[in-house]
């Protein structure tokens, strides 16, 4: 018991570490600096460089030869970046935070653009021009950029939120993370199993521990 305590504990300080990063208009990335880890294509070979996620775009960036490069998300099979593993989820590069033999559990990190459209003018300007200026900025950093003067213009933009929203992952089968996500997609003859499941199970649909065991019953 104490065990379980332990990792579920340290599972959700590694998530708050990460959504607490400076991720900003000049840094949209979800890691504070581009981190060496090893891309698996989908013929079986293997990239190693400097990586990233855009939390905007959802893609894998990369640094070659002084310069950010982005990954075709229809190329990789899947991404190890430091210890975390990264899979392709509906077109875009998720954390994989839980996993079981029937699938896992994917957590899509990504930029709260409603929150950085309402952000207020700066310097006289409104918060239309504002946010306009602030969206064309995330848009624009990333592919093709030198890497050393993103790195050193970091901290020059406007803060970013993330959003972490959850999909479980059976085969080729995606569901979002939600009690009325799970029967949109779930075939009308398997509803009274999952009704009774849930009844049975106290599923906490933030917890990727408690997930795990909805992706064992999708599987």
């Amino acid at each position: 018991m104490r065990k379980i305590l332990l990792v579920t504990i340290v599972s959700l300080l590694a998530n708050l570490a990460l959504t607490a990063q400076e991720c900003s208009t000049t840094w949209p990335y979800l890691y504070p600096q581009f981190t060496q880890g090893v891309v698996h294509l989908t013929g079986g070979s293997k990239l190693q460089h400097p990586l990233n996620v855009h939390v905007q775009k959802g893609r894998l960036h990369y640094v070659e030869n002084g310069l950010v490069k982005e990954a075709m998300n229809r190329d990789i099979f899947f991404i190890q970046i430091g210890e975390e593993r990264y899979n392709v989820v509906n077109g875009d590069v998720m954390k994989v935070v839980a996993t079981t033999e029937g699938g896992f559990v994917a957590a899509h990190y990504y930029a709260d653009m409603d929150k950085l459209r309402e952000t207020g003018g700066a310097y006289g300007s409104s918060s239309t021009t504002q946010a306009t200026r602030l969206l064309t900025s995330i848009d624009m950093v990333g592919a093709n950029t030198n890497h050393m003067e993103m790195w050193q213009n970091r901290h020059s933009g406007e803060y970013i939120s993330l959003i972490c929203k959850y999909y479980l992952v059976t085969g080729k089968d995606v569901y979002p993370a939600s009690k009325k996500g799970v029967e949109t997609f779930l075939p009308e003859s398997r509803l009274g199993e999952f009704k009774a499941f849930l009844k049975e199970n106290k599923i906490k649909w933030k917890d990727p521990q408690s997930l795990i065991k909805v992706v064992d019953f999708l599987k």
